[in-house]
């Protein structure tokens, strides 16, 4: 009772701040769910493997959860699951060949010594088949046994052969070679022995099922059934997926459906859906389960080839694809699109601009492609209106599309503005506009890549065009440079752009008021060396007002006193002491292929890599805060593509090859003064199973802080990282502090102080 009367005084004391933020060192993933390709009925849970992530469906409580990296699985990119229902376990194999093993209470086991193993064949896992508490795991190279109930590898079986689909029938296995037909082994003969796996049949299958004391083998087209005779044909029929589950096969395509139910000839069901990717019978709850057509999960029942919805709509919040190759965090949103587009990889990805805000995704509308006429791939950049922040343009492989409240409003291209093709035959697939931004007046400038003509265009904000071509942004084939993106405004109302092509690896700065540009094509360091990057990935400004550059060599920075003395500058990279004794010093990540770089709101540069994770550097560049890699952390991907930052909280958003995920960071924005409307602490009040940092947030840049108890002592110091402050519970001797109400004491660099606000914390 006393305990909860200390935090009661204590809540009113505060005023009842509340949790305002997430921990810092949390990490979040952001993940697509719209691609069902399995679906694994598991008594009163459906597992669904959408997007190559994993959620559930509870059909008693008719809740959704969702697996990832974050909260459970080991490893990112789901290729297959299976639910082995003896063992009560979920059997899933990721794309590298990890392997995990999921329970219904959410407890996973990793299973890893097939992912670690070094081979030189290939190990990709094609199919799962299991039969009471063992799987079979087909592979490129032949079958892995796996004891789901003792989570082990039992026996690999080197057939050098790849081996579609396994099937247990009789006392034997069979593997499905494809081209090469049907192999058979005795379960009771030594197995590892490839010597003792027999040609079967020369039928050219993929596809093998042992159900109902019946042997079938499948290939889109044909039907076969193993009698004592031998393999003979039963049914002719197109298919697109397999499902057997509850002893009820099903062979089905996108319109039809084949329901192998006994041993009789299958059930045609004939849908006319045109969307179905997959169709599973679920004995438990007496229903098929199936995708919609926009991606989401339902439950259906058939009778007299008529479907009938049941349960639908099911499906976690997310965005529609893993595709973030360029962010933008203003307004409180976080902007996205997809990428794809690049001189050194052209992806082909799925046009998309998505927007998180208030917890909630918003896809802006994509099914223009026949309106545009072109491909709808790529979409590389965008920004929004400074008047309307609604109103968004995006630019990529194939011009420039507006959008208004994530609709459609119209395609800018050759056709209707100044716009050029990017390549000789007037491909409507290639007007290459990969750099887009606004001015503060409203203007929309943008680049346009490999165009004859038509290098920067403007376009007012009163609808008209105006060229800004410049000869200094011509190759030498008469076009403008390839791959012109990363387009930037900088506190001095420069842009600033990159070329991120072989041919000339190269930066620029542009002067709108005066139509001069800057050009920057050869790098040399401080210390005379040529350096000889064959990529310029990207640009920004740190607070300080220094233009950072990244290339496949490193790093490197233009001084902000050096940026109005022309093109051709020595270029700084940045020479980082060794402390070891000596006067030797290395370069700021030389070496390191930089795709993305961001600035926090302590002036710490953010680096993403190709292949490396995210490096962050501290304001004065001099030491390596944090070094995260897929291996180290929950990073999605060492590979990343764009890095946004929401500076009010300080939550870092990383764009890689395998989605979105995030990491809420110790450094925020600032505020010019502090004050107890815009300085709070969470979480406050501190309760005693809390064992995380406490946040103070809203402070000004290098805000001396102090954490004082009632009676003015000092308890806890320090300088904040932009605006946060983060301080462990404990006092300067390191023990836990004693229930109470301690003040934040603040001082700003140039020696204002105040109370700013106050942490109540019960133990």
């Amino acid at each position: 009772m006393a305990a909860l009367r200390i935090l009661f005084i204590l809540l009113m004391t505060v005023c009842s701040v509340g949790v305002r933020g997430a921990a810092i060192g949390t990490w979040t993933s952001y993940l697509a769910y719209s691609d069902i390709t399995q679906i694994q009925p598991a008594g009163k849970k459906v597992f669904v493997l959408s997007s190559k992530g994993l959620f559930s469906y509870n059909t008693s409580d008719k809740s959704v959860e969702t697996y990832d990296k974050m909260n459970a699985l080991s490893d990112c990119n789901i290729s297959h699951i299976a639910w082995c229902k003896d063992a009560k376990q979920l059997i899933i194999i990721y794309d590298n060949q990890n392997i995990d093993l999921l329970n219904e209470d959410g407890d996973v086991v990793n299973i890893s010594d097939f992912f670690n193993k070094s081979m030189t064949v290939d190990k990709t896992v094609n199919d799962i088949t299991v039969t009471g508490t063992t799987a079979y795991l087909s592979t490129n190279f032949g079958i892995l046994k796996l004891n789901v109930a003792d989570a082990e590898i039992s026996a690999t079986y080197n057939l050098g052969k790849k081996i579609y689909s396994t099937a247990i029938h009789q006392g034997y296995i069979y593997a499905a070679c494809g081209d090469e037909g049907i192999m058979a082994g005795n379960m009771k003969d030594n197995l590892l022995d490839k010597s003792f796996w027999k040609k079967d049949s020369d039928n050219k299958v993929e596809h093998l099922f042992s159900y109902n004391n019946r042997l079938l083998a499948a290939t889109p087209g044909t039907v076969y059934h193993r009698t004592n005779k031998g393999w003979e044909t039963i049914y002719q029929c197109s298919f697109t997926y397999t499902t057997l589950t509850d002893n009820r096969l099903i062979l089905g395509s996108k319109e039809y459906a084949w329901i192998f139910m006994s041993d009789g000839a299958p059930t045609l069901i004939s849908k006319g859906a045109g969307h179905f990717k997959t169709l599973v019978y679920d004995n438990n709850n007496d229903c098929y389960w199936t995708n919609q057509s926009d991606g989401k999960l339902c439950s259906v029942t058939i009778e007299d080839g008529v479907f009938t919805p049941n349960t639908t709509d099911i499906n976690p919040d997310g965005p529609k694809y893993n595709y973030f190759g360029f962010l933008k965090y203003a307004n409180n949103t976080l902007y996205s699109c997809g990428g794809g587009y690049d001189a050194f990889a052209e992806l082909h990805r799925p046009a998309v601009v998505q927007t998180f805000a208030n917890d909630d995704w918003t896809i802006y509308q994509d099914d223009m492609g026949d309106i545009v006429g072109n491909s709808m791939q790529d979409i590389t950049c965008l920004d929004f209106d400074p008047k309307d922040p609604n109103h968004v343009f995006a630019g990529g492989r194939a011009g420039i599309y507006e959008y208004l409240n994530g609709r459609f409003v119209r395609h800018y291209n050759p056709n209707n503005s100044p716009l050029m093709f990017s390549t000789p035959n007037n491909s409507p697939n290639h007007i290459l506009t990969l750099g887009l931004r606004f001015d503060a007046k409203g203007s929309l400038w943008c680049l346009n890549s490999l165009a004859e003509a038509a290098s920067i265009l403007e376009l007012k904000s009163d609808g008209k065009w105006e060229s800004h071509h410049n000869k200094i942004l011509m190759d030498d084939n008469d076009r403008s440079l390839a791959n012109m993106k990363c387009m930037i405004l900088d506190s001095r109302g420069l842009f600033w752009f990159v070329n991120n092509h072989w041919a000339l690896p190269s930066f620029y700065s542009y002067n709108p008021n005066n139509d001069v540009i800057n050009h920057f094509t050869t790098f040399v360091n401080e210390d005379g060396t040529t350096l000889n990057p064959n990529g310029v990935k990207c640009i920004a400004e740190d607070k300080d007002g220094n233009i950072w550059i990244g290339t496949n060599v490193g790093p490197l920075m233009l001084p902000d006193g050096d940026i109005d003395n022309g093109s051709n500058l020595v270029l700084q990279q940045i020479k980082v002491p060794r402390n070891d004794g000596t006067n030797f010093a290395d370069y700021l990540l030389s070496g390191v292929d930089i795709t993305c770089i961001a600035v926090d709101g302590g002036n710490r540069k953010w680096f993403g890599t190709n292949g490396n994770g995210a490096y962050l550097i501290s304001a004065d560049n001099m030491t390596q805060v944090q070094h995260f890699l897929s291996s180290n952390s929950m990073l999605l991907s060492d590979n990343i593509e764009s890095i946004a930052i929401n500076d009010q909280t300080g939550e870092v958003f990383f764009g890689t090859d395998n989605g979105l995920c995030s990491y809420m960071s110790d450094a925020s924005a600032t505020n010019e003064t502090m004050n107890k409307d815009n300085v709070y602490a969470y979480p406050n009040p501190v309760k005693p199973d809390y064992t995380g940092l406490i946040t103070v947030t809203g402070l000004s840049m290098n805000a001396d802080v102090k954490i004082v108890t009632a009676n003015g002592a000092v308890v806890a110091e320090g300088v904040s990282n932009g605006g946060t402050f983060t301080w462990d519970g404990r006092d300067e001797k390191g023990r836990r502090v004693a229930s109470g109400v301690y003040m934040v004491m603040t001082a700003t660099a140039e020696g204002k102080k105040g109370t700013v606000c106050k942490i109540a914390i019960v133990n």
